[in-house]
């Protein structure tokens, strides 16, 4: 199902019509098999937009489809309700003087054809600079505010759960992290775009790409990524190709050591979505003869799926430790930070230990 999944993506990323004679070559097991990994691989939603148009005689069974359109609405409706209840969380922000740049999820969908669509749960946002006079606030308002360590704090506001970040990476002391945080403060720093008509800010294309990168790679490396990760940065592309600062941007990218992972994303939005992406820069040179088997790698890493962690028991989580020690391990050439680097700050920035660091 895997390369049917691939033909459906390409044809939402292309905008091209589904060709009724290959989808007609679906069992209805083959429906329910490709409407489950759709759902594991967080997209879902996106590829119903698509399959719904298909001719009555080439569509899903009728149940298959109905329980895609259940799962579709149940996004969308979710999407609505936290876009709802963030543009109010900004506009009492805003009266206090704070502003709430979105992060991720909101900011990110707006490339999407469908931005009802594009699954999120949290609002990631960034106060600038003032995420703990945003706190304080949040708890004036109602809201709850929890610690979730140095990087950022969890708020509660009316059943929405927020990350109010203090800072936008883990920098976790190193000396290539604090250049990182440092140049993605710099970045959010010039200038933002209103989301829709509210209070909520969109950072500039410059950011979205750098951070979009960053953040993925991050969680690659420490628990492993789907094919929504994969289509954020193809949509990105498909429409900042050409406004993002690309030549000052690159050479960040290799001083943060994120450059190899953007050119492994952009080698998987050309092979596998069948997008033309003119940046020379973003991908893979052909002299790299580990390149395209390392594409391979992770896209098989991708559909291989990964554990749910949202309820794990404590055995769970040591294995799910050791397992992190594992992929660090294996795309260690894609990584930020040298492999012992990164196994010695799993233990010093641990939860456990909560330990407070700030940017001098």
């Amino acid at each position: 199902m895997d390369e049917t999944l691939f033909y459906l993506l390409k044809c939402v990323v292309s905008a091209e019509p589904l060709s009724p004679s290959f989808m007609g070559g679906l069992t209805p097991g083959d429906w329910q098999t490709l409407f489950e990994l759709s759902k594991k691989q967080g997209v879902s939603a996106v590829v119903f937009d698509k399959i719904q148009s298909l001719p009555k005689e080439v569509a899903p069974p009728r149940n298959v489809l109905l329980g895609w359109y259940s799962q579709a609405l149940y996004v969308e409706q979710q999407l609505k309700k936290m876009f709802s209840l963030s543009a109010e969380y900004a506009d009492k922000m805003y009266e206090n003087g704070i502003p709430v740049v979105v992060l991720k999820g909101l900011a990110f969908g707006v490339y999407y054809p469908n931005p009802m669509t594009r699954e999120c749960g949290d609002l990631d946002c960034y106060m600038m600079g003032k995420g703990k006079e945003g706190d304080c606030i949040t708890a004036v308002i109602g809201g709850k505010v929890e610690d979730g360590g140095y990087k950022h704090a969890h708020l509660h506001y009316k059943g929405l759960t927020i990350e109010n970040h203090y800072y936008l990476t883990n920098f976790n002391n190193t000396r290539r992290g604090v250049y990182t945080e440092r140049y993605l403060q710099q970045l959010i720093d010039g200038g933002h775009r209103q989301l829709a008509n509210t209070h909520l800010l969109s950072p500039s294309a410059d950011f979205n790409a750098f951070f979009l990168i960053k953040h993925a790679l991050m969680h690659f490396i420490s628990e492993g990524i789907n094919l929504r990760h994969l289509l954020d940065w193809a949509f990105f592309l498909q429409k900042e190709q050409e406004s993002v600062d690309w030549e000052n941007l690159v050479p960040e990218m290799e001083k943060c050591r994120i450059i190899r992972f953007a050119q492994v994303m952009t080698e998987m939005c050309v092979e596998f979505l069948g997008m033309d992406i003119s940046v020379k820069s973003l991908r893979i040179p052909s002299e790299d003869g580990t390149g395209c088997a390392l594409v391979h790698q992770v896209m098989q890493d991708i559909m291989d799926g990964h554990p749910d962690i949202s309820k794990e028991s404590f055995l769970q989580k040591c294995f799910r430790i050791l397992r992190r020690f594992g992929r660090m391990w294996r795309y260690r050439s894609l990584a930020s930070e040298s492999y012992w680097l990164m196994v010695w700050n799993t233990f010093s920035f641990s939860s456990y230990l909560k330990r407070k660091v700030k940017l001098e």
